[in-house]
């Protein structure tokens, strides 16, 4: 533990400064910034995607200090998100921590090993004020399918402390690093402590209408970490929504396939889903290409003006009513806020219901569905698969390239004239080059990604870091380090053991010896370690040892 007599005056808050980069892979190895078990790089339980939402390269993860209140009661002093670096773009006021929906401000996060820590370090810089911070992520499941419960999880859990891997010491009661708490019994999250996508379950702002359930859903933590500072964990129970259709929280290598509509012709956009791959009659009662149609309610009334005044009845966002209003139907957040994303209490009635169906049944070729305010026709299911998406030339509507999602890492497109092979963004600068080249829409089957995705949403709490084992400090600044651990949970699974870093063998040479003396971790304190802050105890410690000298050899010589 870090003596008080080495820190700064005063030095009894924090402010969480950045992200700590030691255990990271810096820059990223093979397109990811690799969460390593120690600072030597020895094993790894997961990675962050480092590439933000405008196409730019950096950690995938970020410290913002901007002061915010949200829900016009808690007032934080910054976030840990992704890293858009939304101030560095053109228009002005761009803060990053209240960005808007779909704005990209979640870190993405992937376990990789369940059961597995994976250990997010951040800098801290002590001073005299105590500080909230928001936590934004995206936390994934790429565990391995081949384990004994095929890579599922059913829960998750977030835990203070300081180190990492075999070094990780949990935080303790009131020592100045926890979880914010909204009142004495209830953690403060800002949303759902966890959920699945709400394009999926629930509906959103960002993603719109669901596609499975009306409903969210939502983890819970569980009542034996609810009262704990420095842990949260989920109850281990799968929410009703996605446990009812799909069981655990499954891997990305087991979600089913679902097949898409690529609507505006370009890959590089999203595809909207529209029916998935519930397997055989032998596994599940309603077995093969499944979806669920959207009914639009007749009677009920949604709030178009934002004045808490049901105004418009909802069936004129149905693409397949004579009431569709296109002008009305491109905004759909009046039918998202009836939903149980931002009704949750169920105050007012549903917008709109969800009814399952074979895709042959549903998809006829007449059948229309809303996308971005149009009601767009979509073909017989039996002809998807020969109607991919493409690009042609728009002078004889001759073929000219067609897309191959599974070819290459990120799908390619193929030319027509000689069958070669080109990437999406050289694609799109032929077409950027050459107004003859139109994009057609067309559909294609991938995994459905988001159901290995849960939104991920806890608060921190910085404070007195005199009692922190991570402290240095030159007499003037005190630097500190904390971790925030996430684990991904299953508890039929075996905890995995956390390699220990290998050690170097001890030099023969007695120079070489008396020269490589000293050491310790980043994350702990350092006195005479080479680099290491300068203590101001030391020089008066030398002093008192000098004075016992002088007093014993005076007493000798009486």
């Amino acid at each position: 533990m870090c003596s008080i007599l080495g820190l700064s005056p005063a030095a009894f808050a924090a402010t969480v400064d950045s992200v700590n980069e030691d255990n990271l892979s810096v820059p990223p190895v093979e397109g990811k910034t690799l969460v390593y078990t120690d600072t030597e790089g020895t094993a790894s339980f997961g990675w962050i995607d480092p590439v933000n939402d405008f196409g730019n390269v950096g950690l995938g993860i970020a410290v913002y200090n901007e002061p915010f209140t949200a829900q016009n009661t808690y007032d934080f002093a910054g976030c840990i998100m992704a890293q858009p670096d939304r101030q560095l773009q053109a228009a002005p006021n761009n803060l990053n921590c209240q960005a808007p929906p779909d704005s990209g401000k979640r870190f993405k996060l992937k376990t990789t090993e369940t059961n597995a820590p994976i250990d997010l370090v951040l800098d801290v810089s002590a001073d005299d004020s105590d500080k909230l911070y928001r936590v934004i992520g995206k936390f994934s499941n790429l565990t391995d399918g081949t384990n004994s419960v095929d890579g599922d999880l059913n829960a998750f859990r977030f835990e203070t402390g300081f180190g990492v891997g075999n070094a990780f010491t949990p935080s303790s009661a009131d020592d100045g690093l926890s979880f914010g708490f909204a009142d004495a019994t209830t953690k403060l999250t800002i949303g759902d402590l966890g959920k699945s996508p709400g394009g999926l379950f629930g509906g959103s702002k960002v993603e719109g209408l669901p596609f499975f359930s009306t409903t969210v859903s939502a983890f819970v933590e569980s009542v034996a970490t609810s009262l704990d500072q420095d842990t949260t964990e989920t109850d281990g129970a799968m929410p009703a929504p996605y446990a009812n259709l799909f069981g655990d929280w499954r891997t990305l290598s087991a979600v089913p396939t679902g097949w898409f509509i690529d609507h505006d012709g370009n890959p590089a956009n999203d595809s909207i889903l529209l029916a998935w791959d519930n397997g055989t009659a032998d596994t599940v009662e309603e077995s093969g290409w499944q979806t669920f149609k959207k009914v639009f309610s007749p009677i009920v009334l949604v709030d178009t003006n934002g004045d808490d005044t049901p105004d418009t009845l909802a069936d004129r966002w149905d693409p397949n009513s004579i009431n569709f209003d296109p002008a009305l139907a491109v905004d759909v957040l009046p039918l998202v806020d009836t939903l149980g994303e931002e009704d949750p209490d169920n105050n007012v009635p549903d917008a709109i219901s969800l009814e399952q169906s074979t895709a042959a049944a549903l998809y006829d070729g007449t059948f229309n569905v809303l996308i971005d305010g149009k009601a767009v026709t979509i073909d017989l299911f039996d002809q998807w698969v020969n109607k991919p998406v493409t690009v042609i030339d728009s002078t004889n509507s001759s073929l000219y390239a067609t897309w191959f999602p599974d070819e290459g890492e990120d799908g390619l497109y193929q030319l027509a004239s000689d069958s070669s092979w080109i990437t999406l963004d050289e694609m799109n600068s032929l077409i950027n080059n050459n107004a003859d080249l139109e994009r057609v829409a067309g559909y294609v089957q991938g995994p459905v990604e988001d159901l290995a995705n849960v939104n991920i949403n806890t608060t921190i709490s910085v404070a007195d870091t005199s009692s922190w084992p991570t402290c240095t400090s030159d007499g003037v600044d005190t630097n500190c380090t904390f971790t925030l651990r996430v684990t991904g949970l299953n508890d039929v699974v075996d905890v995995p053991e956390i390699p220990i870093t290998p050690v170097e063998e001890e030099p023969t040479d007695p120079e070489v010896t008396a020269s490589s003396s000293g050491g310790g971790t980043i994350f702990g304190c350092s006195a005479g370690a080479p680099g290491s802050p300068f203590d101001p105890v030391l020089p008066g410690m030398v002093l008192m040892a000098l004075g016992g000298l002088w007093a014993r050899k005076r007493l000798s010589n009486t």
